[in-house]
């Protein structure tokens, strides 16, 4: 089973033909944000593909074969409500933007690759131009994400004139 994010939730999505549609609604969400239980078998309440043990209905940790501890799956499921909470305690726009900055750090070390990786940094550098040029005006430090898309982009240009005189 695998599953699909969207804004919603997260739903299962079956291993089913492509050309089949999903059978029936996605599974609701507890009130932690959690979908599935285990004993609905194929990963339950966890997103992925854990088994499921038959004998206690509980998953099986991966690392040991065994089946999860109760009070270790109940203090995992705790820590999940907490991230989660903390998650949504912090500002959209915030997230977005520091998620965007991960765009620029991620070409900028293609960039610094000896050799420099055009080719991927290219992607990254694409993707942050779309997000600020329909976001910067939403979010509170749009600016210095114009600026930093700027520095960018003549870095990208100028390395790529050096690569290209080089040859």
């Amino acid at each position: 089973m695998s599953t699909l994010w969207t804004p919603e939730g997260e739903h299962r999505v079956p291993r089913e033909s492509a050309d089949k549609p999903p059978s029936g609604p996605p599974p609701a969400a507890d009130e932690g944000g959690v979908y599935g239980t285990a004993d609905e078998g194929e990963g339950g309440a966890f997103a992925g593909e854990l088994d499921i043990d038959p004998e206690t209905g509980l998953p099986i940790d991966p690392r040991t074969g065994e089946p999860f501890d109760p009070e270790e799956l109940a203090a995992m499921q705790e820590q999940l409500r907490e991230a989660q909470e903390q998650l949504v305690s912090v500002p959209a726009a915030e997230i977005v933007q520091n998620h965007m900055m991960g765009l620029f750090e991620l070409a900028a070390l293609h960039l610094r690759r000896d050799p420099p990786d055009l080719a991927e940094a290219r992607l990254p550098i694409d993707a942050l131009g779309l997000l600020v040029d329909n976001l910067a005006d939403q979010l509170p430090a749009g600016d210095t994400l114009q600026g930093a898309l700027q520095q960018i982009r003549l870095a990208y240009v100028e390395i790529h004139k050096r690569q290209t005189a080089a040859e």
